[in-house]
């Protein structure tokens, strides 16, 4: 597991020259997107706050765009997100050089990646949903109703939905090297290969991924806090949106990194394994 994580952040900073070549156009087109979004979001929020006058709230017709843009934002993102994976699982896996940024959109393991993608996000988030809902539902009347026992009603059924999030989580984890195996176009790997061959390495996956996700996400968070000291006291929209803006390209910059754990991780169990480390 170590010597994966540490492949992982290696392979990020000796080859980051590949990391810009997969990101700079998705860099600059959602930090466009979204900075302008953020930024109308957040100066319509401002004129709120700070007019008491109904005729100067923003119209319908405003917001109706401003949730438009924020949506397209944020669709963007993911896709950006999803190129950038899939180029550098074919980086580590095949030796294939990135092409142009957004250039592999219209490649069929891009959306293959993306259909599995999608899969693995019902099976961690489906189960606990159905619970969640389907609880809700039972224990309203329960709670509001005649003879009710209040909020504590809901402790059952928020311990029952985690506790399904975290069998679900377990399963994501024992699926997840089908990501980079679609990715580099194997079609081969069914997800009972990938369940039978990740048999009893779910904590290393689990912690794996927790080591190459945090860092960044730490990192992230340092430079959208240096960016709104810098508008300390006067915060203002543009302040708010350049932080927005600054979060989202730092976490699809340093994206390769948790990508590059499940790349030597998925080289390990169905390539060439690496060495026991831990």
């Amino acid at each position: 597991m170590w010597q994966a994580i540490g492949l992982a952040y290696s392979s990020f900073f000796s080859r980051f020259e590949d990391v810009l070549r997969a990101s700079w156009l998705w860099l600059i087109a959602v930090a466009a997107l979204t900075g302008y979004a953020s930024w109308q979001r957040w100066s319509l929020a401002m004129a709120v706050m700070g007019q008491v006058e109904p005729e100067l709230f923003p119209s319908m017709t405003q917001l109706r765009q401003t949730t438009a843009l924020l949506q397209l934002g944020a669709a963007l993102a993911i896709l950006a997100a999803v190129s950038i994976a899939v180029a550098w699982h074919r980086l580590m896996i095949l030796d294939e050089q990135p092409g142009l940024s957004g250039s592999n959109i219209t490649s069929g393991d891009l959306w293959h990646f993306v259909v599995i993608g999608f899969l693995l996000c019902v099976i961690l988030i489906g189960p606990a949903l159905v619970v969640i809902l389907g609880g809700f539902y039972l224990t309203v009347p329960a709670t509001f109703g005649p003879n009710t026992v209040g909020p504590i009603a809901f402790i059952p059924l928020l311990l029952a939905a985690a506790a399904v999030y975290v069998v679900g989580l377990a399963v994501t984890l024992r699926l997840s090297l089908l990501l980079p195996a679609r990715a580099i176009g194997n079609e081969d790997l069914s997800f009972g290969q990938a369940w039978h061959r990740t048999s009893g390495n779910t904590w290393r996956l689990f912690w794996g991924l927790i080591v190459t996700t945090l860092p960044p996400l730490l990192l992230t968070d340092l430079v959208v806090i240096a960016v709104l000291d810098l508008a300390y006291p006067t915060l203002t929209a543009t302040r708010i949106a350049a932080a927005s803006t600054a979060s989202t390209v730092c976490s699809l910059l340093l994206l390769p990194i948790s990508i590059g754990f499940l790349s030597y991780a998925y080289r390990h169990f169905f390539e060439h394994p690496l060495q026991q480390t831990a």
